[in-house]
C-alpha cells in the first residue's frame, strides 16, 4: 500500500479538478515520484476520450479505469477533512493569540494600576479651624492645602448655626509665614443654617502659608489654622 501523500490526487489531476495551489504542489512532486507518474500516465487518455464524445456517444457506456471513481471521491473526502482540519486549527490558533493578548494586556493594566497606586500621595486631609481663645462663635469649619502648579489651592467647609440671626460677610484669608501682609482667596454673604463649601487660590506655597483665618468684614477673626 502506497504511502504518498499525492497518490489520491491523480484522478483530480488529470481531470484538471485541483485547485490552483494543488495542481502547482502536484506538479512539483510529479518528476520525483514513479508511482503517481505512471498513475497519471495510465490516466492521462480519459480527457481525450471525454472530448471526443458526441450527443449519441454521451448515452454510450464509456469503459473508465475501474479506480477513477473511487480515487477522486477519496480524494474529495481527504480535501474536505484537511480543510476543515485546517478552519480548525486557525480558529485554535487565533483563540489561543487572542487569549494571551488579552492575558499580557490584563497584566500590563494590573501592573499599571498598581504602580499608579503605589507612586499615588494619599489624599489630603481636612483640619478643624479653632476660635479665638476663650470665645465660642456659631460658626464651625474645616480647611486644607493642595499644592497646585504656581501656588496652592485653598478648600474650606464652613457651617453656620440655625440660631444666629442676620446676614454678614465673611473672608477667608492667608498670611505668609513670618509675615502680617494677609492675602485674601474668597468672600461670601453667611446667614443662620448656611453650609458653604469655598475653594480660593494663593501664589503661596503649602510650605509659605503661616496661617489660614476667617474673617469678619472688619477683619475681627472667626476662625483660625496653623500648618504644620
Amino acid at each position: 500500500m502506497t504511502t504518498c501523500r499525492f497518490a489520491i490526487d491523480d484522478g483530480a489531476y488529470i481531470l484538471g479538478a485541483l485547485a490552483p495551489s494543488d495542481r502547482a504542489d502536484f506538479d512539483r512532486h510529479l518528476p520525483t515520484c514513479p508511482t503517481c507518474r505512471g498513475s497519471v500516465a495510465r490516466l492521462a487518455v480519459l480527457p481525450g476520450l471525454l472530448g471526443r464524445l458526441d450527443a449519441e456517444g454521451a448515452l454510450e457506456e464509456v469503459q473508465a479505469p475501474a479506480s477513477l471513481l473511487p480515487r477522486v471521491l477519496a480524494a474529495a473526502a481527504v480535501r474536505r477533512r484537511a480543510d476543515r482540519l485546517r478552519r480548525r486549527w486557525y480558529s485554535v490558533a487565533a483563540g489561543l493569540v487572542a487569549a494571551s493578548l488579552a492575558t499580557v494586556v490584563g497584566i500590563g493594566v494590573h501592573m499599571a494600576d498598581m504602580a499608579d497606586i503605589s507612586t499615588a500621595e494619599p489624599p489630603v486631609a481636612f483640619a478643624s479651624m479653632s476660635p479665638p481663645p476663650g470665645r465660642e462663635l456659631p460658626v464651625s469649619a474645616e480647611v486644607r492645602l493642595i499644592e497646585i502648579p504656581g501656588g496652592t489651592r485653598v478648600e474650606m467647609h464652613c457651617r453656620y448655626t440655625e440660631d444666629e440671626d442676620g446676614r454678614w460677610t465673611v473672608r477667608l484669608v492667608v498670611y505668609p509665614r513670618f509675615s502680617t501682609q494677609m492675602e485674601q482667596v474668597g468672600s461670601w454673604v453667611a446667614y443662620a443654617g448656611q453650609e458653604v463649601a469655598v475653594n480660593g487660590t494663593t501664589h503661596l506655597t503649602p510650605a509659605q502659608i503661616g496661617i489660614v483665618e476667617l474673617q469678619k468684614d472688619d477683619h475681627s477673626p472667626l476662625l483660625s489654622w496653623q500648618p504644620a
